[in-house]
């Protein structure tokens, strides 16, 4: 089930507003934040939990590397053989067990606790509520009942227009640190625009040789996404940090033509990368909308057909929403994109390989 209100658009205007938008960022100057490590620590313990994902690997290196003394509760052990946690604790546990969450900020004078919780299935509404909820508040209510001096929460730039299911439940998590429901705990919240990987996920497709997708003209919506290097950086220097102390950090990465893109951007990105002449698969709005209301009626009675509806909500909403918030940081998406050319991807295409369960894309750049 999709929380959704993206009603109809009108194909056109959409198209003139959001070049509008990009070209009012790529002839502007963000300087809400100045880009560069700020702060260092002298060995204060900082508790990163779901750490071991694919911001969590650039995060722990970087907190290590400024001083702090990361702490990562990880279901497996064998994390600790994992060059990325070489320098962290690694506390066995699971987030979701208030106990394992309890224990991981009590074995240490936890400084802060930086929660990087995100369920990986967001199409699984109990799955949802398990991790982007349930296992956020076991980390809350353990920062208050050890006077943690800071709670980091990495939200996501959605919870500014909440029509997925993990958005409304980090929306909700905001609000109740932001309430101080579960006690005094000083807070940040960070909403990230999107990461590289999600912008890149087909590259697999134009490099076999495979059309991209995009509704109607592609420019629906624009966004700057963040590399997690940056964000790594952007968060550690929030650590501790009175000026970062209740207040809602929106962040993105640099406002260069190479990061601030359109859907048909970014595609194009793929297409010259590759050496490939442009070949579009354009579905229009209209079919998609009436694909998702159908699935969406049978889905009330069909288990398996309702994650499919909602995937293609997801779909839509990630081409129409904007993404944008100032800028930080210095890579850009078409780097991290010339970092896959030489990359081999399965054959089939990214819908093919998502019901395969195969990797599409690498969480090692």
């Amino acid at each position: 089930m999709a929380y959704s209100t993206i009603t109809s658009l009108d194909a056109d205007a959409a198209q003139q507003r959001s070049r509008e938008l990009r070209t009012r960022l790529l002839s502007s100057t963000s300087d809400t934040y100045v880009t560069g490590p700020t702060g260092s620590g002298s060995g204060e313990h900082v508790l990163v939990l779901g750490g071991t994902g694919y911001i969590g690997r650039a995060l722990v290196p970087e907190l290590a590397r400024r001083g702090y003394k990361p702490a990562v509760l990880a279901r497996d052990a064998a994390v600790k053989d994992d060059a990325a946690f070489a320098d962290a604790e690694i506390i066995v546990g699971d987030a979701t067990r208030a106990e394992d969450v309890e224990n991981a900020v009590a074995s240490g004078t936890t400084s802060v606790v930086i929660s990087l919780l995100s369920g990986r299935r967001p199409n699984d509404a109990a799955e949802c509520k398990l991790v982007d909820y349930d296992a956020v508040m076991n980390g809350i209510r353990s920062s208050v009942a050890h006077e943690v001096q800071q709670f980091i929460q990495v939200s996501d730039y959605g919870a500014y227009r909440p029509e997925l299911i993990p958005q409304v439940y980090k929306l909700q998590v905001e609000g109740e640190l932001m309430g101080q429901h579960h006690g005094a705990l000083p807070w940040t919240i960070v909403r990230p625009t999107a990461y590289y990987p999600y912008l890149s996920m087909t590259f697999g497709d134009v490099k076999n040789g495979l059309p991209y997708r995009i509704f109607d003209h592609g420019e629906y919506n624009v966004v700057n996404p963040i590399a997690r290097e940056d964000l790594a950086e952007f968060l550690t220097n929030q650590v501790l940090s009175p000026e970062a102390l209740g207040r809602v950090l929106p962040v993105g990465g640099p406002w260069v033509p190479e990061n601030v893109v359109t859907l048909k951007d970014a595609g194009a990105m793929m297409f010259e990368i590759t050496g490939r002449d442009e070949q579009w698969d354009v579905v229009p709005m209209a079919t998609w909308d009436k694909k998702i209301a159908r699935l969406t009626r049978i889905g009330r009675y069909s288990k398996k057909v309702a994650p499919v509806a909602y995937y293609l909500e997801a779909a839509k909403y990630w081409s129409v929403v904007d993404h944008v918030a100032p800028a930080y940081g210095t890579r850009t998406l078409r780097e991290f994109m010339e970092k896959l050319k030489d990359r081999e991807f399965p054959t089939g295409s990214f819908r093919e390989r998502m019901k395969n369960g195969t990797a599409v894309m690498p969480t090692d750049i």
